[in-house]
């Protein structure tokens, strides 16, 4: 059984998943439609998902090493997501400009590239931050990560909504008129700019800035005290020398490179011509976001009967069905069926990865760990896959049964590969003591948070 998580604990690890994941439910999620309608190409939209890697390049050899080495965690997403925050705010300038000028695509390219330096690196930070102070990770990671799925939730129907704003009032108007929100909502919105499409990048900014201010409150995660080494990067590569774990990391990017870009890429555009308007595709790529909760809160359970390679497998057998249900042009049942399976897809694969990585280094090289992780499989193999599904769809948008069968099949052998080759423990670790944690700072007043106080 997991252990007690006590309450000033959980309530900021928790708060901190949802602010962190409802930055990219606010962006991720209608991105790929909004560079649609101002039309960038399918091959430059894989350009823009591609160069997000480079948040991950730096994240291992810089991120990592001052995370576990000279910085506190918390100091340091404070600083990232000030940065990340303003980055969204000048992208969505810059879209606007290209929507009118379409002469400036080079300024995106580089907005992104600083957006993902600055954002990227913060989600393994969050993993390894939850990671020390946990004392019992596989029972206990589940409860706060949850909330970043709330987040998501919340950001992708919140733009929804506002976007939508007129539509919106006008149901309450007709439907609920006696209620507070149907005299409330008008006056307020009256008061506030017209929304436009690129206002996905300016919440996701208010987001960001909202987080950078809250890390003030986040339990102190210094450095560790004794580390066994200077360069931390150098100390987690000598783990590829158990072949377990590289084999597991290379199957990890190998599926990353050939399933995992396509969703989102394909699946928005695919919803739309279906008959979804674009404003709402957020609102229904949530049926994936809401398939986490059990997911997660089952995670722990799964873990103790079937044990962490069954778990894993689950996870790709999962993404081998959704992708069967769209290349067959299923009825829209299935497409539902499809996109609540992301919950299995998404923690059965990320989460556990993380788990297994974590539960394989020493404390004081965690955050470089988790940063390594992603380094290879997103920072390597989501700009290959966004590439090759951008290819995908320029050669078989007009053939589902092809764009979406060539990752299915190819997801069937990675399976394979994998449950032949991979010996995964019994269990990932057993519940430990809580570390020691560092006497907090006393916090200064919320007015005075910023830069210099210093993200499934």
């Amino acid at each position: 059984m997991a252990g007690r998580l006590k309450w000033n604990l959980r309530w900021r690890l928790s708060l901190l998943w949802f602010l962190e994941w409802g930055i990219t439910g606010t962006v991720m999620t209608y991105m790929p439609v909004y560079l649609e309608s101002i039309q960038i190409s399918k091959t430059q939209q894989s350009h823009l998902y591609a160069v997000m890697a480079i948040g991950l390049w730096v994240a291992p050899f810089v991120v990592g090493q001052v995370a576990d080495r000279y910085l506190a965690m918390e100091k340091l997403l404070a600083v990232s997501h000030f940065v990340g925050g303003l980055t969204l705010y000048f992208l969505a300038q810059a879209m606007e400009l290209y929507d009118e000028t379409q002469a400036n695509f080079q300024s995106l390219i580089w907005l992104v590239g600083l957006f993902a330096v600055a954002y990227m690196p913060t989600v393994p930070l969050v993993s390894a931050m939850c990671f020390r102070h946990l004392t019992d990770p596989d029972g206990q990671f589940g409860k706060v990560r949850v909330w970043g799925t709330v987040g998501w939730m919340i950001g992708g129907v919140m733009l929804s909504f506002w976007l939508e704003q007129d539509l919106v009032l006008q149901w309450l108007g007709v439907n609920h008129p006696n209620w507070r929100a149907a005299t409330f909502l008008p006056e307020l919105f009256e008061k506030l700019p017209r929304p436009r499409n690129s206002d996905c990048f300016r919440i996701g900014a208010i987001l960001s800035f909202a987080l950078s201010s809250f890390c003030i409150f986040l339990p102190h995660t210094p450095p560790a005290k004794k580390p066994q080494g200077q360069v931390a990067p150098l100390a987690v590569l000598a783990m590829f020398k158990d072949p377990t774990v590289a084999l597991f990391i290379g199957i990890s990017c190998l599926l990353t490179i050939l399933v995992v870009p396509l969703y989102n890429l394909a699946v928005p555009p695919m919803l739309t011509d279906r008959g979804v308007s674009a404003n709402w595709v957020p609102v229904v790529m949530l049926i994936g976001q809401i398939s986490e909760f059990p997911s997660l809160l089952l995670l722990a359970l799964m873990l103790r009967r079937l044990g962490p390679k069954a778990v894993f497998a689950l996870g790709i057998v999962a993404w081998i069905v959704r992708y069967l249900i769209f290349a067959s042009q299923a009825p829209w049942s299935f497409v539902v069926l499809a996109l609540s399976l992301h919950g299995v897809c998404h923690v059965f694969l990320a989460i556990v990865a993380q788990m297994y990585l974590d539960a394989q280094c020493s404390k004081d090289l965690r955050a470089t760990a988790q940063n390594l992780l992603m380094f290879i499989t997103l920072g390597i193999g989501m700009p290959l896959g966004t590439l090759l599904a951008g290819w995908l769809r320029e050669s078989f948008h007009e053939t589902p049964w092809k764009l979406f069968g060539v990752p299915a099949l190819a997801a069937v052998l990675v399976l394979i590969v994998f449950w032949f080759t991979i010996r995964f423990p019994a269990t990932l670790r057993q519940p430990a003591s809580a570390e020691p944690a560092a006497p907090e700072p006393t916090p200064s007043p919320p007015a005075s948070t910023g830069v210099a106080t210093e993200t499934t």
